[in-house]
C-alpha cells in the first residue's frame, strides 16, 4: 500500500523517517539541503523511495531546481495529478 504523500503530515513523517531526523525539526519551509543528514547519496535514496511509494519520478535534476520540502511536496502532487 502506498503512502498518501498528498497529506502534509504523512509527507513530513515520510521525510523525517527517510532522512533519519526528528519530524519536529522540519517543516515544509525547510531547505532540504540544510538537513544535517542530506547528502548526494541520501538524496538519491530519498527520491527513489518517493518513486517506490508514490509512483512519481523525481530526478536529481529536478532536485537541483528545488529548494524546500514544500517544493518537493508540490512537485509530487503536480506529477501525481498529471501536471508537469
Amino acid at each position: 500500500m502506498s503512502l498518501p504523500l498528498h497529506e502534509i503530515e504523512t509527507f513530513l513523517d515520510f521525510t523525517s523517517s527517510e532522512l533519519s531526523i526528528s519530524k519536529n525539526s522540519i517543516s515544509l519551509e525547510t531547505c532540504f539541503r540544510d538537513i544535517p543528514s542530506w547528502s548526494s547519496l541520501n538524496a538519491l535514496i530519498y527520491i527513489s523511495r518517493i518513486n517506490e511509494e508514490t509512483n512519481v519520478l523525481i530526478t536529481s535534476g529536478d532536485l537541483s531546481e528545488l529548494n524546500s520540502l514544500q517544493d518537493i511536496y508540490g512537485l509530487i502532487n503536480e506529477r501525481k495529478h498529471g501536471i508537469n
